[in-house]
């Protein structure tokens, strides 16, 4: 979504969201969550258990 502009992750990522006085998320943190849900990487994982394995 952020086409044509390399957005640089600082060192100290930023962990707040912001959210206006009606209760909407910024549009700057939904366009960051967005692009992160594209990305394959972050949004999908490999589950591996043994059912038949006593702990």
């Amino acid at each position: 979504m952020l086409t044509g502009i390399q957005e640089e992750t600082p060192i100290q990522r930023k962990t707040t969201l912001k959210w206006s006085s009606d209760g909407e998320l910024s549009a700057v943190d939904l366009v960051r969550i967005l692009d992160r849900l594209e990305n394959p990487e972050l949004t999908q994982c490999d589950l591996v258990c043994n059912v038949d394995e006593v702990v």
